[in-house]
C-alpha cells in the first residue's frame, strides 16, 4: 500500500455539497490560493450564539474539511460531527466555542499537498523504492498548503469572522496525513499556531516496513518542534487497520514531545484501543483534544 491512503483519498469534488451543521451554521467559502495556483474550497462553523460583536473566538483550522461537519454529504457516510460534539461540549461549560474552518482536500493532490515537504531533506536518499518513487515523482505541495493557510486564508478569516488573531487562540487540527500536516504546521509557522492536534498520525509515510519516513519525521521534529514552553501538542492513535501500524513510530513522537518539554497541560497523548483509520473513530474521541485545545 503506497503513501495515498484509501479510506480518506476518496473526497469530494471541487464543488461538493455545502454541508448542514445540526447546532450553529455552516459558511462555504471559495478561496483562491497563489501559493498552489488553485481554488480552495472551505467551510466554516460559527457556534450558536455567535456574534461579530463580542469577545472574539479562538479558531481551528482542519484539513479535509468536506468530512467535518455532515455525514449525509461524504462518501463514506460518516464525519466528524464536530458541530454536534463542539456544542455539547460548549453547552456543557467544558470548552470555549470556536469557530472551526474546515478546508477542503482534493483526492488527486491530497497526499502531495499535505505531505510534510521539508522532512523529504531528512530522508537523505534512504529508503525503499515505494518512498523515493513518491518522493521524487509526486508533486509535493505542503510548503505551499501551509503557507497558503497563513498568508491567503487566516487574512481572509480574520476579515471575514471575529478571530482571535494570538498564536494562543489559533490552532491546527487533522488526522492522518492531516496529523503530519497539523505538527508540521506548527513547527514550520509556530508564530502563528499555538497547538496542534494530531489524530491516528501517518507516521509511516509508506506502510511496506519501511521505517524511513518515520525515522526522518523524527529527526524533523528534534530540530524543528517548538520548545518555548508555550506551544501545546495532541497525539492519538487507534489500534485497528492503518492505526495498527502506528505505535512503535508514535511512541517515539511522545518521548521526543516530552523530552523537549511538552507536560503537563501542554501535551496530551491517548491509544483508543479497537478503534480504526475513519471518521466515525475520530467523531467518537474528538471531545479530547477539543477540551485540551479549549480549555475554560
Amino acid at each position: 500500500m503506497s503513501l495515498a491512503l484509501p479510506a480518506l483519498a476518496v473526497v469530494a469534488a471541487s464543488h461538493p455539497q455545502v454541508q448542514k451543521a445540526s447546532s450553529g451554521k455552516v459558511d462555504r467559502h471559495y478561496v483562491y490560493s497563489p501559493e498552489m495556483g488553485d481554488t480552495i474550497t472551505v467551510d466554516v462553523w460559527t457556534p450558536e450564539g455567535y456574534s461579530a460583536s463580542a469577545h472574539r473566538y479562538p479558531v481551528i483550522y482542519m484539513h479535509d474539511g468536506q468530512n467535518l461537519f455532515d455525514a449525509s454529504t461524504t462518501w463514506n457516510g460518516q464525519a466528524w460531527e464536530m458541530d454536534s460534539v463542539a456544542s455539547l461540549l460548549i453547552d456543557k461549560g467544558e470548552i470555549c466555542a470556536p469557530v472551526i474552518v474546515g478546508v477542503h482536500s482534493v483526492a488527486s493532490t491530497r497526499v502531495g499537498d499535505l505531505m510534510p515537504e521539508n522532512v523529504k531533506d531528512y530522508v537523505r536518499g534512504r529508503g525503499g523504492k515505494e518512498l523515493q518513487g513518491f518522493l521524487t515523482a509526486s508533486k509535493l505541495r505542503g510548503n505551499a498548503y501551509a503557507t497558503f493557510l497563513v498568508n491567503t486564508l487566516r487574512p481572509e478569516m480574520n476579515a471575514l469572522y471575529n478571530l482571535a488573531e494570538s498564536a494562543d487562540s489559533t490552532f491546527v487540527m487533522g488526522s492522518s496525513m492531516g496529523g503530519l500536516m497539523s505538527v508540521y504546521a506548527m513547527s514550520e509557522y509556530p508564530e502563528v499556531f499555538g497547538a496542534a492536534a494530531c489524530l491516528s498520525t501517518h507516521w509511516v509515510g509508506t506502510v511496506d516496513g519501511d521505517p524511513t519516513f518515520a525515522d526522518a519525521m523524527y529527526e524533523y521534529l528534534s530540530d524543528r518542534l517548538p520548545r518555548d514552553g508555550r506551544h501545546r501538542l495532541y497525539l492519538d492513535r487507534g489500534t485497528a487497520s492503518l492505526d495498527s501500524l502506528y505505535g512503535p513510530a508514535d511512541r517515539r513522537m511522545i518521548d521526543l514531545a516530552r523530552r523537549l518539554g511538552y507536560a503537563g497541560s501542554r501535551f496530551e497523548s491517548y491509544v483508543d484501543s479497537g478503534a480504526g483509520h475513519e471518521e466515525r473513530y475520530w467523531a467518537a474521541r474528538v471531545a479530547r483534544p477539543l477540551r485540551f485545545l479549549l480549555p475554560r
